[in-house]
């Protein structure tokens, strides 16, 4: 069996202009097997205004009918920690992903169970029926590979990430950086911008990351 791996660590600050500053702490793995079967799981730590815990486990299969697409599907857990009331929300997401040369994308939709039973917090698969929503899924990304092939600008828009998937009209703008070391290890520096109110019907507030970590490869 052959099989590529992956290890992603990084760090960074959210600013929220209206509640504050939150520092955040996110790893992940990926996993390719023989070319084809694909997973990857990962977690967030958040401390801040409020204590944020997050994360998935994503499974996919390429290529679906083209070597470029292949089908995912993801199971998310957000854990919001209060001292009076704790919530979760689990989604499961299945969702399509397109990768070019230049340019990727993913669509898909989450369905988002929220979970007020401070006792199973945590629990990825559970799915109460009192409160159901369901939201768009995506990501849109273009990259530009600058004069030196080592370094990748790319640009995009999204109302997702790793341990992260957001209200259909939460659309944020990111510039991401890639700095190649060798073949192995890898720089990353990112910076995203979600306005306030986008789309008409967005809850999100203005929000600011920045994120700088690395990935080592095998």
């Amino acid at each position: 069996m052959e099989l590529e791996q992956s290890f992603d660590l990084r760090t960074g600050t959210e600013i929220n202009t209206t509640l504050g500053v939150r520092f955040l702490n996110e790893a992940r793995y990926e996993l390719l097997a023989n070319k084809r079967w694909q997973f990857s799981s990962g977690f967030l730590i958040a401390p801040g205004w409020s204590l944020l815990s997050a994360y998935h486990l994503d499974a996919g299969y390429n290529p679906l009918f083209r070597p470029e697409l292949s089908a995912h599907i993801k199971f998310l857990n957000v854990v919001y920690h209060d001292i009076s009331i704790g919530t979760a929300e689990n989604s499961i997401i299945p969702y399509l992903d397109w990768k070019g040369k230049n340019f990727e994308a993913d669509i898909g939709f989450s369905a988002r169970f929220t979970n007020f039973d401070r006792n199973s917090l945590n629990y990825i698969f559970i799915y109460p029926n009192d409160l159901i929503q369901f939201h768009l899924y995506y990501r849109f990304a273009a990259y530009y590979n600058w004069n030196n092939p080592n370094i990748r600008l790319g640009l995009e828009l999204k109302n997702s990430d790793w341990n992260y998937a957001g209200n259909s009209f939460e659309i944020s703008w990111h510039i991401d950086a890639v700095y190649q070391l060798s073949s192995e290890w890898a720089l990353k520096l990112n910076f995203g911008v979600t306005p306030s109110g986008f789309g008409g019907i967005s809850v999100m507030y203005n929000r600011f990351v920045i994120l700088a970590g690395a990935q080592y490869r095998i």
